[in-house]
């Protein structure tokens, strides 16, 4: 009774598992207030990126989807709305308009914040909740595809090396680089150190007309990043954990032993020499009679698996009150290695790759008057990064370069392979007994922003003032060592023993390290003024910035590692627009540093661009008034 009671059971969770992950065809009908179909509503799959479609000219759709999975439907203006399946096999939908209109929408430029009726400029916003379904590390990584216009390629697939080179635009060498400049909080870093729960909005200054007052660094375009802020209100608390499971892009396929060696033969033959395997070798080869002497090994599938895990976890705390409010998280990392590496070599340390990192971000809002705020920023990132003791590059190149011919793994009685007379060997013996590498960085990053409204002196006049703070620490940990190395010749002695020739002795375990570390201080200076006036808009911006790198670790002999590396600048911007009809947009940079000659180190970078919305003319009004907004 027993064994049929828990064999009905293992059916029914079978059952249940199988209705779970049915996929099942959903259709619909997404329409607005009106009852008026809608055309081109996004309609996609929740935690599922790339999965969707868009309705029809009919405002119609059809979707195959897991039946316990939510669909998200949204359009430009409108109201996003979710909807989880289960049994609904037809599923219409009413969107609302969305209490802000896309005429309203505030969006960060780099002299604040500015409607996107009013750009003049190619300025793209990011859905950052979009960004955070991406399972990766690298912010970069999860840039890709998700802003027009922004191009991406990840240099390495290795944990804590899988960040990718982007441009906007295309690519340009003007300003001494290719890559954007990356501004997080109104102050240059590195895009790859922050946690991607604590951003709140991402915006990509794509042309001249938004990017000039950065001058030359901003020639490449420009990202602004902008951080969480705490809210007044009760506190909120937020944690998120997540197992990721990633599977490894397309590599190449390698052929086998016995179709290599064919191939080789072939290769000598038609440059009129002796081929290097005679019949009865092949044939061995073929069978695996002898593995020492005529190996066939794929040292592809030998050392890599099909995927490897990745951890995330995130916790953050956020509120206030009218005075002061806070934002508070802390985030960890771990990617996982993809090498296959003998547990049994290991012992107290890892050959395979690995990546792990801490973050923590604390930023607190004070209301020192009613017109002066102050907010102080504090976050910070250590990681580590684990490779094998020759490195990542030196492996792949072994991996890739390597014969499936040409040494087996180890030689039956245990002996390390040799290749020719040097110290070389096969990619196994690379990954697992040539010891490991660490890498640990410290980042800590400081600012304070002080905001001040001068309105009590002129309407529309206001102040900001950023004084920013980072240290940076790199040490580097070198553990290596190497076995003793034989190299076979293809014979055998009169008892059948394999034939060694001794190549190299083993190096115990020794170890050297190296560090480097500087300091960076910014300054930010910022007027703005901004004026109705009737139907006129006036506006301006008057900016001063500066900053300094100094070396502080390893700075050898050379007196000039000492000294800070300065650059400064100063920018403006005036604007005009009527009715927010026709706008007019003056920006310019002028910006200097000190690694020019004399006479050479600054540089004025002007830009010059206007607009018409066309939607508020009284003709478009009266004969399309569908339209709001055609600029």
């Amino acid at each position: 009774m027993k064994r049929l009671l828990l064999l009905c059971t293992l059916l029914l969770t079978v059952i249940g598992l199988t209705m779970a992950q049915e996929s099942v065809e959903v259709i619909g009908l997404v329409s607005d207030a009106q009852k008026t179909p809608m055309i081109g509503v996004s309609v996609s799959v929740k935690d599922a990126p790339g999965w969707g479609v868009v309705t029809d000219n009919n405002g119609r759709y059809k979707i195959k989807v897991d039946r316990y999975k939510t669909l998200i439907f949204s359009s430009v203006g409108y109201q996003k709305k979710e909807v989880l399946v289960k049994d609904n096999l037809t599923i219409n939908v009413t969107l609302l308009e969305a209490e802000t209109s896309v005429l309203d929408e505030v969006v960060v430029t780099g002299t604040g914040t500015q409607k996107r009726l009013t750009l003049t400029g190619a300025v793209s916003t990011v859905d950052v909740e979009t960004m955070k379904s991406n399972p990766t590390s690298s912010i970069t990584n999860a840039l890709a595809g998700n802003v027009p216009g922004v191009m991406a390629m990840m240099q390495s697939g290795q944990p804590g090396k899988n960040i990718s080179e982007f441009w906007i635009r295309g690519i340009s060498t003007f300003g001494g680089g290719t890559a954007a400049l990356v501004l997080v909080d109104n102050i240059e870093r590195d895009i790859n150190d922050i946690n991607i729960e604590d951003i709140a909005t991402i915006t990509v200054l794509k042309d001249a007309a938004v990017t000039a007052i950065y001058g030359s660094k901003g020639a490449n375009g420009v990202i602004l990043i902008t951080t969480k802020h705490g809210k007044e209100g009760k506190i909120s608390i937020n944690v998120k954990d997540e197992n990721i499971y990633n599977t490894r892009t397309i590599t190449p396929e390698f052929e086998d032993g016995v179709t290599y060696a064919n191939l080789l033969n072939e290769a000598r033959i038609t440059r009129n020499n002796a081929p290097v395997y005679q019949p009865e070798e092949l044939e061995i080869l073929r069978l695996g009679l002898d593995p020492d002497l005529y190996p066939n090994v794929n040292w592809k599938d030998m050392l890599l698996k099909k995927g490897a895990m990745t951890y995330r976890a995130n916790l953050n705390l956020s509120g206030g009150g009218p005075t002061a409010r806070y934002f508070v998280s802390g985030s960890y990392v771990d990617e996982g290695g993809m090498y296959k590496t003998d547990e049994a070599l290991r012992k107290d340390y890892n050959t395979n790759a690995n990546f792990r990192r801490w973050n923590y971000r604390l930023n607190t809002d004070i209301n020192v008057t009613k017109s002066t705020l102050l907010k102080v920023g504090v976050a910070g990132d250590l990681s580590k990064r684990n490779s094998p003791g020759l490195g990542d590059d030196f492996f792949w190149g072994v991996l890739f370069g390597y014969s499936p011919i040409r040494t087996p793994i180890m030689y039956s009685d245990g002996r390390v392979p040799a290749i020719g007379e040097g110290n070389m060997t096969n990619p196994w013996v690379v990954a697992t007994q040539t010891g490991f590498n660490e890498n640990w960085t410290n980042k800590v990053q400081t600012n304070i922003t002080l905001e001040q409204n001068f309105d009590f002196i002129t309407k529309g006049l206001r102040f900001r003032g950023i004084v920013g703070y980072d240290t940076f620490n790199e040490n580097n940990i070198q553990r290596r060592k190497w076995p003793e190395q034989w190299l076979a010749e293809r014979a055998r002695d009169e008892n059948g023993q394999i034939v060694y020739r001794h190549i190299s002795d083993p190096r115990e375990m020794y170890q050297y390290s190296f560090s480097k570390g500087d300091r960076r201080e910014f300054y930010d200076l910022m007027f703005n003024y901004d004026r109705n006036i009737g139907d006129h808009n006036i506006g301006a911006v008057a900016r001063f910035t500066r900053d300094a790198l100094v070396k502080t670790v390893d700075l050898g002999d050379d007196i000039k590692n000492g000294i800070a590396r300065r650059n400064q600048g100063m920018a403006g911007r005036v604007t005009y627009n009527w009715k927010s009809r026709y706008f007019v947009d003056f920006n310019f940079g002028y910006n200097g540093s000190e690694n020019f000659a004399i006479g050479q180190q600054y540089g004025f970078f002007p830009a010059f661009s206007g607009a018409w919305n066309v939607s508020e003319e009284t003709f478009v009004k009266e004969n399309m008034p569908w339209m709001n907004m055609f600029k």
